[in-house]
């Protein structure tokens, strides 16, 4: 809506924003300091935001995947996503503030099980926080949580709820990821898309391949979902299209073998939310088939042993050395860094050794027999390579069981909200969001990523989106 000049007077947010960035410009000019004119688009960012908070949730969108840490570009020390980071803490202050505003509490979304279980989630971290072997380490851990926890989820609803904004959303984050895969290639092509220079093309933007990877994998359901729901603008589709050929190609030249494989389980659970099996035959497959792996585990690990295929260029091979767990480097890291996890969950199994902390306590528990040519004994860099034995290790069985319970639940209101959709959207932004996440949490069996922002904030966004489509059914009926 075009409002008047005798309304934008009348609007004392945008009158006083205004009055602001003129007394800054004048200033400047008055002073001969025009290279602070250069923060004079951080400021009038700060007043649109606070004219406008919705611009700060957008922007969140559009950024995370192009945020850069100065720390890895030398342009300081400061480990810190700039500008998605700091975006996000401003908008825990919103939170609180909405908190204060009674009107806009939903006392339903925040008595839902899934933020019960979020609750749960950051309360036994904060426990094991204090039970940590390095409490420091365990606390700034469990802050970097809360701010993408808080603003993407709790905050997030207040958006997300609403279907267009939701896919807004999508549509920012997904055209930023595609700037940077079309960076990516166009870097990797320098190199004759050679396997070795495809782990660091992507910097400065993603710190490795393994996680450039995982995030386009999570995100091809997003980029189908938004030319479905799109359906009838030709144009739209067209364009989201192409966006969908350049996540591929990226994904494919990321080398990045767990991404591939988190795209399977991605395809499976469409069909079933299409065929609408019941969640219950689908726990009860899964359940079948990991009885099935434990009973024949032995056998398998032999058959697996013979695979001597190496991964290199060749995308084939690539894809036949995921089985090689006898020769190939990367696999036989992570079987050392997976069987570190366990021992120390044996060692601490009740609190864990803290949040945060595997990096610098797992050296110890590396066996002779389990090192390979990357392993180090200085504990000072790496993960568990899970998002299920990372907890695990960290925070003890309740840890890991919480993690296990996200995937649950994921499942769980994916069918629920699934099955008593009642509009096309509504189905369309359940599927797409239910296979993106277990796009991603199917790759958490390889990786662990959620402390990065890159991953963090469509993560959250999309468990929100499942809890708002719920509510929004309990509310219809």
């Amino acid at each position: 809506m075009n409002l008047s000049f005798s309304a934008i007077l009348s609007n004392r947010s945008i009158l006083w924003g205004s009055i602001l960035v003129s007394i800054f410009a004048f200033y400047c000019i008055y002073t001969d300091k025009l290279a602070y004119l250069a923060l004079f688009p951080l400021l009038l960012f700060a007043v649109v935001s606070i004219i406008k908070p919705d611009f700060i949730w957008y922007s969140i969108a559009f950024f995370t995947p192009i945020s850069i840490n100065p720390n890895d570009v030398d342009l300081g020390k400061l480990s810190l996503s700039i500008p998605t980071e700091p975006l996000l803490v401003l908008l825990i202050f919103l939170f609180f503030y909405y908190l204060i505003r009674t009107d806009k509490i939903e006392p339903e979304f925040f008595k839902h099980p899934f933020s019960i279980l979020i609750l749960m989630y950051l309360g036994w971290m904060l426990i094991t926080c204090f039970t940590s072997v390095e409490k420091i380490v365990s606390f700034k851990f469990w802050i970097s949580k809360l701010w993408f926890i808080i603003p993407v989820y709790f905050l997030g609803y207040f958006y997300i709820r609403d279907e267009r904004k939701f896919i807004t959303y999508i549509k920012l984050f997904l055209w930023s990821l595609t700037i940077v895969s079309i960076y990516n290639i166009v870097h990797l092509s320098t190199y004759q898309f050679e396997d070795k220079p495809s782990q660091w093309t992507m910097q400065p933007f993603f710190k490795s391949h393994a996680v450039l990877g995982a995030v386009n994998a999570m995100c091809l359901p997003l980029a189908l979902g938004v030319i479905r729901y799109e359906k009838g603008k030709g144009l739209q589709q067209v364009l989201f299209f192409i966006v969908f050929l350049a996540l591929t190609a990226c994904l494919i030249f990321t080398y990045s073998r767990a991404a591939w494989i988190s795209v399977v389980p991605s395809v499976l659970l469409y069909f079933a939310l299409k065929l609408k099996i019941p969640f219950r035959f689908l726990l009860s497959l899964i359940v079948i088939i990991l009885v099935g792996i434990l009973l024949n585990l032995e056998s398998i690990i032999r058959n697996l042993e013979t695979n001597k295929v190496a991964s290199s260029d060749d995308l084939i091979e690539n894809v036949e050395s995921i089985s090689n767990i006898s020769t190939d480097v990367s696999n036989l890291e992570r079987i050392n860094r997976w069987a570190c996890a366990v021992d120390m969950w044996k060692s601490k199994p009740l609190f864990g050794f803290g949040p945060g902390t595997y990096m610098f306590e797992y050296a110890p528990f590396q066996l002779s027999g389990n090192r390979t040519e990357i392993s180090t004994n200085s504990g000072d860099v790496g993960n568990a390579h899970s998002e299920y034995l990372g907890p695990l290790a960290e925070q003890g069985l309740l840890g890991g069981l919480l993690m296990l319970a996200l995937l649950i639940f994921i499942l769980y209101y994916s069918f629920k909200t699934y099955l008593v959709a009642t509009t096309r959207s509504e189905r369309i932004i359940i599927s797409m969001s239910a296979c993106a996440l277990i796009s991603y949490l199917t790759h958490g069996f390889l990786n662990n990523f959620l402390d990065m922002d890159k991953a963090a904030v469509p993560f959250w966004a999309l468990i929100c989106a499942l809890v708002a489509s719920d509510l929004r059914k309990l509310k219809v009926l």
